[in-house]
């Protein structure tokens, strides 16, 4: 190793709450009892020694969220930048996520098979990512924020921190804008006669799916209303992202209970309609013999679309027949019944208005 390279790898060690690190740097041409502190942005990450003894680190990731970079600098007790004119090596998966760029993003970040594997990684990749390319086109940012979502929509509704709600506001006021970026792609392909991408499709509804659920978490419901029409307006494609097909019918359900609430019966009763008609075209989409997991996300899609159809009769939005019956007297709405974050919203009291307007119904 020559005199002015030096090397710091950060390895994870997986568990529950902080990301624990163990970091460690080689630098011969450094003092052994230097001390060199490794900063990222302008948070101190640890202080190292050249020797290349490991220090262990607990990082609280939500306390990185508020960064305006995530540039890495090693700084000695005087303050000055040993990366400059230094041959610096950074190593380990916490680097990775840090370096993440345009080209890779997907395969690290989103592709279940090649992702970082470490939840608090995946966070600071797209986190990171966002600060250093806020050009990037749509499918990154979007799958930048959507997984930035999930991570939210991770946490019980009741439970988050003022940081954590203010980290919801600053998602939301992205994931407008992005959606609203991505359905305009998807139009313009359609009025101009050219293929869709799939991806505009996809990432333009998970973001809004996502979103959704996180604006009812302070009673947002005309955003979480227009968010959801976003996504369930793009059902017609779920050929071209078959991924998509549960959030299609999930955002039909959870659209037409709040235009319900609102005194919206048109809206509420076309949404849930939309919701049941789904099920063809997702099914007519899909290679049932593709894997068994094709034939489970049917199941949850047809669970959900079958909540849309109780909700259309326990609603009033259309008539029960009687002859011969369309639903027995004991069936009611049952959201648990529908794979994905609106249980959870309901039942922890952030959304007191629909939960009361559900229940009012007879539902749960």
């Amino acid at each position: 190793m020559s005199g002015n390279r030096i090397e710091v790898t950060a390895l994870v060690e997986e568990a529950e709450g902080p990301l624990l690190l163990s970091v460690a740097m080689r630098a011969p041409g450094l003092p052994p009892g230097r001390a060199v502190s490794l900063r990222l942005g302008d948070r101190e990450i640890a202080r190292l020694r050249p020797s290349g003894e490991p220090v262990r680190v607990a990082l609280d990731v939500a306390s990185l969220r508020a960064a305006a970079d995530y540039a890495v600098h090693l700084r000695d007790e005087s303050g000055a930048d040993l990366t400059r004119g230094a041959d610096v090596a950074l190593a380990g998966p916490f680097f990775e996520a840090l370096r993440v760029g345009p080209a890779s993003f997907l395969d690290k970040v989103q592709l279940h098979h090649s992702r970082l594997r470490s939840r608090h990684l995946l966070e600071i990749a797209a986190h990171g990512f966002l600060l250093r390319h806020p050009e990037a086109e749509f499918v990154l940012r979007g799958a930048a924020l959507t997984i930035l979502g999930h991570r939210l929509l991770e946490r019980p509704p009741g439970s988050l921190s003022p940081d954590e709600s203010a980290r919801v506001a600053w998602l939301l006021g992205r994931a407008g804008p992005a959606t609203a970026e991505g359905a305009a792609l998807v139009r313009a392909a359609e009025e101009e006669g050219r293929r869709v991408d799939w991806q505009h499709v996809r990432w333009t509804v998970s973001l809004a799916t996502v979103a959704a659920h996180l604006a009812l978490y302070d009673e947002g419901y005309e955003r979480a209303l227009a968010l959801l029409g976003v996504a369930t307006r793009h059902a017609h494609l779920v050929h071209l992202a078959k991924v998509s097909a549960l959030n299609l019918v999930v955002c039909a359900f959870a659209e037409g209970l709040i235009a319900s609430l609102l005194g919206r019966t048109d809206h509420a009763r076309a949404a849930l309609t939309h919701g049941v008609e789904s099920v063809k075209p997702i099914v007519q989409a899909q290679n049932l013999t593709e894997n068994v997991w094709v034939l489970g996300d049917l199941q949850n899609v047809i669970r959900a679309a079958r909540q849309c159809y109780i909700a259309l009769i326990r609603l009033g939005l259309v008539e029960a027949r009687t002859v011969p019956p369309v639903i027995d007297d004991a069936t009611q709405i049952d959201a648990g019944e529908v794979r994905g974050p609106l249980p959870a919203v309901l039942g922890s009291g952030v959304a007191p208005r629909l939960a009361a307007h559900l229940a009012g119904h007879g539902g749960r």
